[in-house]
């Protein structure tokens, strides 16, 4: 795998990311930007989440874009509770489209916990992707996310005792999706799958090969 630093703008902040490609491709490939969890929780692209996806997806023949959100390492700006923090992941979705040998039309979005709700909430950020993985989002990012009205493949991915999404509950919010997502509860992880990121990029990676490849 070949990881390069890279720099982009967004609403006049400069922003901070890593692009990692396989280290031999066939051509055009597929591009996934992850969105990090809280930043105020020490969420950041280095996390251990974001990074095991980003490693198994290049064995997988995908490139990532990884970054930090505003106010996180080196990426300017301040934290907004992901009201505006879906600009810099357009951006990062910009830059992927546009790097050497990935496949424009093939871009696919991640996020985990805190970058979920920013996919959920933000009807911008829902346009280009042509798939979706949601990685242990909240109850709540879910019952109100505008993503239920999108038609293109999603998934959902949580741990049985991670106590933000109450998975007993959960049926009737998958329901009101109009194209349901394809739901994954994962036994015996919670919401940092410490040591349990193999379990969680053996779901994560297949469906990117079936869905966007």
């Amino acid at each position: 795998m070949r990881q390069s630093a890279v720099t982009f703008k967004a609403k006049g902040l400069n922003f901070e990311g890593v692009v990692a490609t396989p280290d031999e491709t066939g051509g055009k490939i597929p591009g996934v930007v992850i969105c990090h969890p809280h930043p105020l929780f020490g969420g950041n692209m280095d996390n251990n989440v974001v990074l095991a996806v980003t490693f198994a997806l290049a064995q997988n023949g995908f490139a990532t874009l990884r970054f930090n959100f505003r106010g996180v390492g080196g990426s300017e700006g301040e934290h907004t509770k992901g009201e505006q923090e879906y600009q810099e992941a357009l951006s990062a979705m910009d830059l992927l489209q546009a790097w050497p040998g990935i496949d424009d039309q093939k871009i696919g979005l991640v996020g985990y916990s805190f970058g979920t709700r920013v996919i959920l909430s933000h009807p911008e950020l829902q346009k280009k992707p042509k798939v979706f993985a949601l990685i242990s989002p909240s109850f709540e990012a879910l019952e109100t996310a505008t993503l239920k009205k999108n038609k293109r493949p999603k998934l959902i991915i949580t741990g049985d005792r991670d106590k933000l999404i109450q998975s007993e509950n959960l049926e009737p919010v998958l329901d009101s999706f109009d194209t349901p997502p394809t739901f994954k509860l994962v036994p015996g992880v919670d919401h940092f799958w410490m040591g349990k990121e193999d379990l969680l990029v053996e779901e994560v990676c297949p469906f990117f090969s079936e869905n966007l490849a």
